[in-house]
């Protein structure tokens, strides 16, 4: 869907990245500062509005984004009730509510809560009114129990005592807001947290407990002929939690990339530099299955001589916008500590392909990591377009921003903003205030 014209086979695309609208799609910066100044387009954030332009609605980051367009710029938030209301009952795949086709309910809770928090009346009482008869309502209630403070939320729970069923058992988590704070007020919503925890210990004595295992026991569990699949991935699993290298897993590796052995580069990752050599091996032979986790290995820590086979990995890298950011963050590093006049047409390469990235993708959550690289690679030139990256979707970008970008009146404005907006994260409000007063 990364098309740049109209000429194309896809129900949906995203409009080219160099217009307004594309820009938008993708959550960069430059399209707020853009609608700062033409207020007049601002009817282009309803088109973000009323359908996910995420690449990946899990990790992508728009909520906050939308929230402050539709709040700076005036708009009227009945559009985002509406299609709140117009969503039907969750289904899970293979069925599909052809009203969320577009993960509209979720985006509509999510634009709606921020603005909440930025004081939207509205909002706040479009959300309280859906628990009150909304059909999804425990998935909002969820979300404003995670984001908003407590004294908005609490006095609901009569609604949720009037409202909640023994099948809505599969929907609560009883370990979080607001069933926590709820324990105990009625028997209705007690039964039915009752019935989840139950479910979800079951769940948990099924799992094999590894967390007492010894690096050695872990090891010997993955090399046992008879050792299931399941019990593998709880202990490559485990090896990565413990976060402590186990050089014996270089042992039983190349049975597990046979078996394709699911959790098995996390647990490699742990290995940090030790693992060079064996990857060295792997990234010499693409048909090797851990070609690809080898790549990623050298980027985190290879050398010159390691160049090439990272390069074959970004050349052969299947998805159109995934999976570029580690790998460029790699080449990033390796060519920053090498000799300026060495690989100049190599680094010309890369600062080519990560502007194009850091604009044309709307896969935002790796546009931190591109701008990270081009700061290593083109500080001055990359520091200078730091400022609109202050108004970005994503708080990696944002921090960074906040850290970097060159002190004009402008940007000035534009730190004080974020250092005194609700919605910001702490991280950011902090660079913010610290590069306002570094006193």
């Amino acid at each position: 869907m990364g098309c740049d014209s109209d000429d194309c086979s896809h129900e949906w695309h995203y409009a080219p990245y160099r217009t307004g609208l594309g820009a938008l799609q993708r959550g960069r910066g430059a399209a707020v500062a853009w609608l700062h100044d033409q207020p007049e387009h601002g009817h282009l954030v309803y088109a973000c509005t009323a359908r996910d332009t995420r690449w990946d609605w899990q990790v992508d980051d728009r909520y906050t984004y939308l929230a402050r367009l539709v709040h700076d710029l005036h708009l009227d938030v009945a559009p985002l009730v509406t299609q709140l209301r117009a969503c039907g009952p969750y289904r899970r795949w293979p069925q599909r509510d052809p009203t969320d086709d577009d993960n509209q309910f979720n985006l509509a809770v999510g634009v709606l809560e921020a603005l909440a928090r930025k004081g939207n009346t509205q909002a706040i009482e479009a959300l309280r009114g859906y628990v009150r008869d909304g059909v999804r309502w425990i998935d909002a209630l969820t979300t404003l129990a995670h984001s908003w403070p407590t004294e908005w939320w609490d006095g609901l729970w009569e609604v949720a005592a009037t409202r909640i069923r023994s099948d809505d058992a599969a929907d609560v988590l009883p370990a979080s807001e607001p069933w926590l704070r709820w324990r105990g007020r009625d028997r209705g919503i007690d039964a039915v947290l009752h019935t989840a925890q139950r479910g979800r210990q079951d769940a948990r004595d099924r799992r094999v407990d590894l967390s007492a295992s010894t690096d050695d026991e872990l090891v010997a569990l993955l090399r046992a002929p008879g050792t299931c699949r399941a019990l593998k991935t709880s202990a490559l699993h485990q090896i990565r939690r413990n976060a402590r290298p186990v050089p014996e897993l270089l042992d039983a590796v190349e049975q597990l990339a046979a078996e394709r052995q699911a959790g098995l580069f996390g647990a490699l990752r742990v290995l940090g530099p030790q693992v060079l050599p064996a990857a060295r091996g792997w990234a010499g032979d693409t048909e090797h299955p851990l070609f690809d986790a080898a790549a990623h290995l050298l980027a985190d820590h290879g050398e010159e001589r390691d160049i090439p086979a990272i390069l074959t990995a970004l050349d052969r890298l299947t998805d159109e916008w995934c999976g570029h950011d580690r790998l460029t963050e790699g080449l990033a590093r390796i060519l920053a500590g090498s000799r300026p006049a060495s690989h100049a047409d190599l680094r010309a390469t890369v600062l080519r392909r990560l502007r194009w990235l850091s604009r044309a993708s709307p896969h935002s959550y790796e546009r931190g990591s591109y701008l990270r690289s081009l700061l290593l690679l083109d500080r001055d030139r990359t520091a200078a377009a730091l400022p609109s990256c202050l108004l970005d979707c994503e708080p990696t970008v944002r921090l960074t921003a906040a850290e970097h970008a060159p002190l004009t009146d402008r940007t000035r404005r534009w730190l004080s903003t974020l250092r005194d907006d609700p919605l910001e994260e702490a991280s950011v409000r902090q660079a913010a205030s610290t590069r306002l007063d570094p006193s």
